[in-house]
């Protein structure tokens, strides 16, 4: 072939591979919905809900981690739902729309707060040496129940996970979040003020806790930015007493102990807008199965959570036989490039963790957070 019709050849080729994409079904969230829709347990995901997520889902692109903020004690309906975006699994790459096989809806990519998260998902990983590569590891997305219908469901917060960092890296890692990645994120500038107070509650957690997220809301109209620490159980009143909580500190640690049990290290929620929020949130990890019908027990006998609520939660934990010892190697999380292969997936089910809001009155309310993480056989996945 003369060297000057190659180029033709290769647009003839393009042109063909985009035809054939064309004529391949949409990848969507939804199948994998539609596998865990048997599972969840009533009392805390209706069925109503579970219809309204799947809805949603149509229009949403694929993620290998799902997950479901539901109201202890509260009413089953009341779910929002809640995705992992990830370089790994190429759900970032899916958003931001350099994915081979893959994009997202119309509707999605029409959609200005998607369109924002989509160049962030290109300025965080479309490039190995990005500048902004080494700051964020994943997006957590959450879609509030009032966002999930209409033409398009719309993410409501945004979380950001972030290296754990020590010293000067960790103040080098909150200007970087305050004056590059925020606003990118909000579109917007924060204010001289709130970035102080920022850097000033990372700096006096410090020998206390580690920064492991930070949040911030998208359609709701709240500015405040969530810091979310890691820090052990019994230095949450301390932790709290030196960014300035004063009097509430030793209550709030004392009824995190309580519920804590024999959990080691757990997560401490502070809102940063002006001046610190009022509300404060503990958040329960257990890693194994007994730790966690401790967990629900002592819930349970605080009236947070009800029997039938705490039984159905323990069996909603499951990870397929295929998975156990040697098998797992069989599977990785990457979604297949061809979407009629994503039913194919196997759902592992776990509990993420529980929540508890202590609010300025002394009030207490109760979330737990359900999670389901899908695999792919490797030898469906392609190499390239």
């Amino acid at each position: 072939m003369p060297a000057r019709a190659a180029p033709a050849a290769a647009k003839r080729q393009q042109g063909r591979v985009k035809a054939v994409s064309a004529r391949r079904p949409a990848a969507a969230l939804e199948p994998l919905l539609a596998m865990l829709a048997p599972h969840f347990p009533p009392s805390v995901v209706s069925s109503a809900a579970v219809a309204q997520m799947r809805r949603a889902a149509a229009g949403i692109f694929p993620v290998s981690g799902i997950g479901f903020e539901a109201r202890l004690a509260g009413d089953p309906s009341e779910v929002d739902l809640c995705l992992r975006v990830i370089p790994e699994d190429l759900s970032a790459a899916i958003l931001g729309g350099w994915h081979p096989h893959h994009r997202p809806s119309p509707a999605v990519q029409a959609d200005p707060y998607w369109q924002r998260l989509a160049r962030l998902c290109r300025l965080f990983w479309a490039a190995d040496d990005g500048l902004l590569r080494p700051f964020v590891q994943r997006l957590g997305l959450e879609l509030d129940k009032a966002d999930l219908d209409g033409a398009c469901a719309r993410p409501s917060i945004i979380f950001l996970d972030v290296p754990q960092t020590k010293d000067a890296q960790a103040a080098g890692l909150v200007k970087t979040m305050t004056d590059i990645v925020l606003p990118l994120t909000l579109e917007r500038s924060l204010p001289h003020g709130q970035r102080k107070l920022l850097a000033a509650v990372v700096n006096a957690a410090a020998p206390f806790a580690w920064l492991r997220h930070v949040g911030a809301s998208l359609t709701r109209p709240d500015p405040a930015v969530r810091l979310v620490f890691g820090i052990p159980l019994d230095r949450i009143g301390p932790c709290l007493a030196a960014l300035g909580y004063g009097e509430r500190a030793p209550m709030i640690g004392q009824g995190a102990a309580i519920i804590g049990g024999d959990l080691r290290e757990i997560s401490l929620q502070v809102d940063v807008a002006d001046r610190l929020g009022p509300r404060i949130g503990v958040e329960f990890h257990a890693h194994r199965a007994e730790q966690w019908v401790g967990l629900l027990k002592r819930l349970t006998a605080h009236r947070l959570c009800t029997a039938e609520q705490a039984m159905a939660l323990a069996g909603w934990q499951r990870a397929p036989a295929e998975l156990e010892g040697d098998g797992k190697k069989a599977y990785a999380s990457r979604i297949p490039d061809d979407a009629a292969l994503l039913a194919t997936g196997l759902p592992v089910r776990l509990l993420s963790h529980a929540k508890l809001s202590f609010m300025a009155d002394g009030s207490l309310a109760a979330k737990i957070y359900l999670y389901a993480g899908f695999v792919w056989r490797r030898s469906e996945i392609p190499t390239s």
